[in-house]
């Protein structure tokens, strides 16, 4: 019975906003099968073009550049005749924040796209625009994105000096080659010789291999003769590597001061060293009703997953409440990808097996819950192939299957002989530009990703008044009485941690009088009020801890207009009036 009844509990996540997700519409003009994806002044126009088209409801904000000098552009969303977007509950999305993973600058476009189109048509986007506010980013790596979306000749915008490798057979792609060698850590797939993979060793890369026993077996089986073996090398790539004591590339997903350590690769000379990560982080603490973000990466595997914190250490790491959420959102994530998982990288053997060992440091996710205090997810979405045996997972050779039959073959060179001038005989071929999401699958994608996204918005806290009473105590003196409510999914300080680190923004509430005064502070600290993730189990039993009352004393004679003012950063402002001390009693506004 016990059992039954957390398995009830856990699925008051599906939805949190009356049994409803919100709807897809239908008019959103939005191309899917375009490839490659458009380049950042493309998305940059369209976004100030919308907040042209809906100046009720969007507005566009340069809030930095990027170390080429592109503009990073954060479209607001909001319906602004309902207050400022400061003053309500707030999320924060982006995507692109890798180089070549572009697929998030498409969902999140889709977004913004799908939101705007559906005010006042469904109700539940209706509602989040009235109550919350998004802050959608499409481009992060606003300079590595357009470097992954110019790669190839046959492309538009396409400067060979900013590219490693070159087009040596005039195919129009930059892909692959590779050369025979014992040595060599690659070999063809005797499932399909076209794809190469990597012998088993223990500098395989991230992702590394894990054992068939308990104890280190110090190497593994190579898995391939010696005389089946490659070295595989971009095609075109310059051979002679010079030596320097530069570090690689900064990574915009280390280099952030959650457990940032110098050690980690690319993690950046110190934490926040890239401008693009620095102006995020700024704008994230300088709009504290911000109070969940969403990364979107596209390096996921062969099915699409979604990262919590914390990145580098057991769930357990977070307290009780904090890591429900996660839970009752796993599950949610589940129910609409059709079977995707939530977890993080402690829980993830390859990784932990990989060069980055035991943990990983200076993660945007880990940043925003352990030093912000706000809760935070990372997804990897992949959309390109097709699941034709339908077990839940695309693999390269599904993607492969795809590219011949239904892409008549175009993403995909055949290994063919060519005569390279330093290494002698080798072969060019691989993939040929391959779309990361592309038609209806990345059109499923950028449509639960937006149901995802309303729904989160909707587990919010949420500040209302619900209540404004004024009684008479004395002659010339009342005693004014309002209860607050909280009416939304998450405590008004969103998590135990960002009471831990002292950023969890309490409620005040603010009495103004006209025609009297106020006896006391005006201004009264009215601390928190849960959610009802807090109590779960006695919420579903009939518990209501959603409300709490604070009171101050007026003094005047004859009518006064008295004005509460509550808020707090992460669950909205409100405000209710009245008169008071005159005839009729007084009337609520």
């Amino acid at each position: 019975m016990r059992n039954l009844l957390f398995v009830a509990l856990l699925f008051v996540a599906l939805p949190a906003q009356a049994g409803q997700f919100a709807s897809i519409p239908e008019d959103v003009d939005f191309d899917f099968e375009r490839w490659p994806y458009p380049l950042h002044q493309e998305v940059t126009d369209r976004l100030h073009e919308l907040a042209e088209l809906y100046p009720n409801l969007a507005r566009a904000h340069v809030i930095g550049k990027s170390r080429q000098g592109r503009d990073l552009v954060v479209l607001e969303i909001t319906n602004f005749e309902t207050g400022p977007g400061e003053e309500k509950p707030a999320l924060w999305f982006d995507g692109n924040i890798h180089a070549v993973e572009v697929t998030g600058r498409q969902m999140m476009w889709y977004f913004a796209e799908a939101a705007l189109a559906s005010y006042g048509k469904d109700p539940v986007a209706t509602r989040m625009l009235d109550t919350r506010t998004f802050y959608v980013m499409p481009i992060f790596d606003a300079d590595g994105g357009e470097a992954a979306l110019t790669r190839h000749p046959a492309w538009p915008e396409h400067k060979p000096e900013e590219h490693n490798g070159k087009d040596l057979d005039g195919d129009g792609y930059i892909t692959r080659m590779r050369v025979k060698d014992p040595e060599g850590n690659s070999y063809p797939s005797w499932i399909d010789e076209r794809h190469m993979l990597q012998t088993r060793t223990r500098d395989g890369g991230r992702w590394n291999f894990v054992s068939t026993t308990l104890e280190d077996p110090g190497d593994f089986e190579k898995l391939a003769p010696p005389e089946n073996r490659y070295r595989v090398y971009t095609e075109g790539q310059d051979l002679t590597r010079e030596v320097t004591d530069e570090r690689e590339e900064p990574n915009f997903n280390r280099n952030w001061s959650a457990e940032w350590q110098r050690h980690e690769p690319g993690a950046g000379p110190y934490p926040f060293s890239l401008p693009e990560v620095r102006a995020v982080a700024e704008f994230t603490v300088t709009h504290p009703n911000i109070f969940f973000t969403y990364t979107i990466h596209s390096g996921g595997g062969a099915r699409n997953y979604i990262v919590r914190p914390p990145m580098s250490h057991p769930f357990e790491y977070m307290p009780p409440e904090d890591n429900d959420f996660y839970t009752r959102l796993g599950a949610v994530w589940s129910w609409l990808s059709k079977g995707g998982v939530m977890n993080n990288n402690w829980y993830a053997q390859e990784v932990k097996a990989g060069r980055y060992g035991e943990t990983m440091h200076g993660f945007s996710n880990d940043w925003a819950y352990m030093h912000v205090g706000i809760h935070s997810l990372l997804p990897e979405i992949s959309g390109a192939g097709r699941d034709y045996d339908q077990d839940g997972y695309t693999t390269q050779y599904e993607i492969l299957r795809w590219v011949d039959e239904e892409k008549d073959g175009v993403y995909f060179a055949p290994w063919t002989p060519y005569q390279h001038p330093e290494l002698g005989e080798v072969e060019i071929g691989g993939y040929r530009g391959l779309p990361q999401g592309i038609d209806d699958r990345l059109q499923f994608e950028c449509e639960i990703h937006y149901q995802y996204l309303m729904e989160i918005a909707g587990r919010s806290p949420l500040l209302r008044i619900i209540d404004l009473d004024a009684e008479e105590v004395s002659p010339g003196e009342h005693r004014v009485t309002a209860v607050l409510q909280n009416e939304g999914y998450l405590s008004t300080y969103v998590t135990r941690k960002a009471l831990e680190i002292d950023l969890d923004y309490p409620i005040l509430a603010e009495l103004r009088v006209q025609g009297g005064e106020v006896s006391g502070p005006a201004k009264v600290d009215a601390g928190h009020i849960l959610g009802k993730l807090a109590y779960i189990r006695r919420w579903g039993s009939g518990a209501d801890e959603s409300r709490k009352a604070v009171s101050w004393t007026v003094r005047g004679d004859g009518p006064m207009e008295i004005t509460v003012d509550a808020w707090a950063k992460r669950a909205g402002r409100h405000q209710r009036s009245m008169t008071i001390g005159s005839t009729d009693g007084g009337a609520q506004r």
